[in-house]
């Protein structure tokens, strides 16, 4: 059965992770941590290079296909390796304390639940989870257990997002009532194949707790050099959530924290699929979120393109902001991508003057978390923050799949619409099951 979105669970679980400080117990600074790492290539092993992973100990290396995983081995010889992390946590658990996710969107949730239960630190790549309810139930079990936790959304640690954090929380620009995001990536077209799959590791591993037979497919390498299996499942619906799920976090992060953003109260998508494959996320699509007035904002609205050019033409509008953010004031707007902003229009720039820094620097994204762990300071991409960001970026997929607007009752975990919350969740393989 699929994690169940429990209303008196989850609220009280959301409370005490809003108070309780995330550490699992006082540790010296100087003490190194035993760290297992989940998925050790592509994202892995940039993971691996990670200020605050590098200091630490790797005892335990874990990935479904050893040979691509032998860069990462032979770099950290010492560590015990793994195909499967199940098997890593019976025999090692005692060993770690703690563990880093690098693995596909299907197999997010079962390792990190598995790590917390057990009282162990997680660091989770984005966007958490596959599913609205596997997010839930991720931030539920970080904060009964009240382990430190983070999501793997590295530009949040940047300079330029905290300057625009501090303007927009500044008034400068006015009420903001619109914010746009567009990003002009699109997949890679792929012809699911019907041959028997070539892949030489266990794909019944990789799979993991999807209820999905094994599938190869033939892509279009001409932009991107990476084997099906390890980068190209993240657009079909099985494995993963489409160009949505795998930059949604990283943009839509900046408006989140800058004007503090919860749960969305309604959602609505549109889209298409133009390229040649029999991919199943869409290339072009537009979401519209809806979120509420607070005592501090008025409501926000929020819209999201990909695999166009942005809103009015932004790629065009906005030299050099191929992908960006722009949050609209009474008073003035303001163009942002992760490494630059731009205040507009020209007139209101003259005399703009931006507010003191007031945001301290990051000690660097992994190195936030391992710091946490040891007692020293916070994490300010916990799963608490970071669930409600990758919550709503799902529910975006959740009303195009659904191919209507949806109403989310974020307290209740429902869209009041059974032909909607059916994409909320997914069943589980035997063996495979989330750890209550």
């Amino acid at each position: 059965m699929a994690a169940k979105l429990n209303r008196r669970k989850f609220l009280a679980a959301s409370a005490v992770a809003l108070t309780a400080p995330s550490i699992i117990r006082a540790r010296n600074a100087n003490e190194k941590l035993n760290l297992a790492v989940i998925g050790v290539a592509n994202r892995g092993a940039e993971n691996l290079k990670g200020l605050g992973l590098t200091q630490e100990n790797i005892v335990a290396l874990c990935d479904v296909d050893p040979d691509n995983a032998k860069k990462a081995r032979d770099q950290f010889s010492k560590a015990a390796f793994y195909t499967d992390f199940r098997q890593m946590f019976d025999k090692a658990a005692k060993g770690i304390d703690a563990v880093v996710v690098s693995t596909p969107d299907h197999t997010h949730a079962l390792p990190a639940c598995i790590a917390m239960s057990l009282g162990k630190p997680v660091y989770c790549e984005k966007p958490m989870a596959e599913t609205v309810a596997e997010v839930r139930h991720m931030r539920e079990l970080a904060a009964k257990y009240k382990v430190v936790t983070q999501m793997g959304t590295q530009i949040h640690a940047g300079e330029n997002y905290r300057r625009v954090v501090e303007i927009v929380q500044s008034g400068l620009l006015g009420d903001i009532t619109q914010v746009r995001v567009w990003n002009s990536s699109k997949p890679v077209g792929g012809k699911r194949l019907a041959t028997k799959p070539s892949a030489k590791f266990d794909l019944d591993l990789w799979l993991g707790p999807t209820k999905a037979e094994f599938f190869e497919a033939e892509v279009n390498k001409s932009n991107w050099n990476f084997a099906w299996p390890h980068f190209h499942w993240r657009w079909w619906w099985e494995f993963g959530g489409g160009t949505l799920a795998d930059l949604g976090c990283h943009y839509i992060d900046l408006p989140y924290w800058a004007l503090r953003l919860t749960s969305p109260t309604s959602v609505s998508a549109t889209g298409s699929k133009n390229y040649a494959g029999d991919n199943t996320t869409p290339d072009v699509m537009q979401v519209a979120y809806t979120f509420p007035a607070t005592k501090t904002r008025p409501a926000v609205k929020l819209s999201w393109e990909h695999g166009v050019t942005g809103p009015n033409g932004g790629k065009d509008i906005y030299k050099g902001y191929d992908s960006g953010i722009l949050f609209e004031g009474t008073k003035g707007k303001l163009v942002a991508d992760y490494g630059k902003y731009l205040i507009l229009p020209g007139e209101f720039a003259k005399g703009f003057k931006a507010p003191e820094k007031s945001i301290k620097p990051s000690i660097g994204h992994h190195k936030e978390w391992t710091e946490a762990i040891k007692g020293n300071g916070t994490t300010l991409c916990n799963f608490e923050y970071s669930g409600r960001l990758a919550e709503a970026v799902l529910l975006g997929n959740v009303a195009y799949r659904a191919g209507k607007e949806i109403r989310w009752d974020a307290e209740k975990g429902t869209t009041g619409d059974a032909s909607a919350d059916v994409f909320l969740s997914r069943e589980y393989r035997k063996g495979w099951e989330l750890p209550k």
